[in-house]
């Protein structure tokens, strides 16, 4: 996981072309820092605390953020959304079905299952980045 400081995260702001504001950084800080994707809900409790934001201006800085290819928005079948900020890499998490625990694994190549699926598509010639979701169950659920 990169280390992006507060000049980072201000300079991806301004090359997205978006005004730098204090609530845009501290909702792009706090997703840069995660592990993992997180639910809006976190995001609010998190960012209330620390920063004093309110709901609308979490949504609205997402919605922003999500439009300027900064972050990733993500449903897992939980009926809410999550995010994480985009790096352009490859993704791949597994997912409880039962608690909702999502764990980003990194290091690991799908790149011959994508190169066969290209073959095999009509319609695509290349693909840019992909994102893969495992459904199952945790250590704790199973």
């Amino acid at each position: 996981m990169a280390i992006y400081s507060k000049e980072d995260i201000i300079t991806l702001l301004q090359e997205a072309g978006l005004r730098v504001t204090h609530h845009r950084t501290s909702v792009l800080s706090f997703l840069v820092k995660q592990r993992a994707p997180v639910t809006v809900y976190e995001m609010i409790d998190s960012l209330r605390k620390k920063e004093g934001i309110d709901q609308a201006t979490v949504y609205r800085n997402l919605t922003s953020l999500q439009e300027a290819g900064l972050i990733k928005r993500s449903d897992f079948n939980h009926g809410h959304a999550h995010y994480e900020f985009e790096t352009g890499r490859p993704s791949h998490q597994l997912v409880c079905n039962n608690c909702e625990t999502i764990e980003k694994i990194d290091g690991i190549s799908i790149d011959d299952t994508v190169k066969k699926m290209l073959k095999k598509s009509k319609k695509f010639k290349r693909t840019t980045t992909h994102s893969m979701e495992i459904y199952g169950l945790c250590k704790s659920c199973a």
